[in-house]
């Protein structure tokens, strides 16, 4: 309960901060390498950079081929650990989530 008491003006200060700062140009536009990740395609010059630009985002198609039997039993592993929230399941549920949210942004062709 303490830590929400000093979490929250530490956020507000954070946001008010962050505003007072941001017309002044501090931060400045994204960068290309930045721009590149987010948009389709962005042509950059930079061939490493164009080389991410170009990952297509992962498909389930690719998922099935991969985890082969596993595949189906995903969601009662997902749904298994939600009922046992420990330490170990908790690490389990964000590692899956985080690595399938970069596997759907980004694969190699």
């Amino acid at each position: 309960k303490r830590r929400v008491q000093l979490a929250m003006p530490a956020a507000a200060l954070l946001v008010v901060a962050t505003a007072a700062i941001l017309p002044t140009g501090y931060f400045g536009p994204l960068s290309s390498r930045v721009r590149g990740l987010f948009l389709k395609h962005t042509r950059t010059g930079n061939p490493l950079v164009d080389s991410v630009a170009e990952h297509q985002p992962g498909s389930t198609m690719m998922y099935r081929q991969y985890l082969q039997n596993v595949y189906p039993l995903v969601p009662c592993g997902f749904a298994l650990s939600l009922l046992r929230l420990t330490d170990a399941n908790t690490f389990l549920l964000l590692y899956g989530a985080i690595a399938y949210f970069f596997a759907s942004k980004m694969a190699r062709l």
